[in-house]
């Protein structure tokens, strides 16, 4: 009976020294001991509604951003009068090559195509590289591929100066353009747009704006340094533009 009785002392002390400790109850103090577990009940009622209103805070946020970048992205392709588009969701990105190609959930069954232009909200993110029936790649205009080439358009005051976007530079965080004159001045906070030229890319979609401009090694002509005005780094939603004529 000795044994049975120190048994159950021993379950109950466990069993107090458990619940103390998962939810920071003083075992130390009669009195708060036994407030503790006579609230506890309440406390752990009110934890949880707490986490819940975090819970439930945070999805209304982040509804709330969708929404608006949808809607930024839609008011952007309304303006590309002489195309469709396909509104699509990111759904892989590849970690080691973060800013080389993003993968979407459209492809062939929703009128895609190799060589498309795509957009984010804020401006030309890339173009269609591979494309399945259900998926499609999509190279960035970040990407390392020295092939990657786009032209583009930088607005000045009183003049168009046209280049080419010839690389990008993950640490700063800006794109290279290259093969406009040296002497052309080129000002900071101009804005870049693509050019038209190539057949690729529709003529008036916003890349980004200069922040600098340096001198090439072999000083012949400029390199233009542009801050992309999309965040490749945080984008969920994109459109696919598809010609009317296509």
């Amino acid at each position: 009976m000795l044994k049975i009785k120190t048994f159950v002392v021993l379950v109950l002390i466990y069993l107090i020294s458990f619940i103390a400790i998962r939810s920071n109850i003083n075992i130390f103090y009669p009195y708060y001991l036994i407030k503790d577990i006579i609230f506890f009940p309440v406390s752990a009622v009110t934890n949880e509604e707490s986490v819940s209103d975090t819970i439930k805070k945070g999805i209304s946020q982040e509804e709330k951003k969708e929404f608006e970048e949808l809607k930024k992205i839609n008011d952007l392709s309304s303006t590309l009068t002489d195309f469709d588009s396909v509104t699509a969701l990111v759904i892989e990105r590849n970690r080691l090559y973060w800013f080389n190609t993003i993968t979407i959930n459209k492809g062939s069954s929703s009128g895609i195509k190799e060589d498309m232009a795509v957009i984010s909200s804020n401006g030309l993110i890339g173009r269609i590289s591979k494309v399945s029936k259900k998926t499609s790649e999509i190279k960035l205009i970040t990407t390392s591929d020295i092939n990657n080439k786009i032209s583009v358009m930088i607005k000045t005051e009183g003049d168009t100066v046209y280049g080419i976007i010839s690389s990008y530079n993950t640490n700063s965080n800006y794109l290279e353009v290259t093969g406009t004159n040296k002497l052309t001045d080129v000002k900071d906070d101009s804005l870049v747009y693509t050019s038209g030229m190539g057949g690729i890319f529709p003529s008036g979609i916003l890349i980004g704006k200069v922040t600098g401009t340096i001198s090439d090694k072999y000083d012949v002509s400029k390199i233009i340094k542009v801050e992309p005005s999309s965040d490749f780094n945080d984008f969920r939603f994109v459109k696919v533009l598809i010609r009317k004529d296509s």
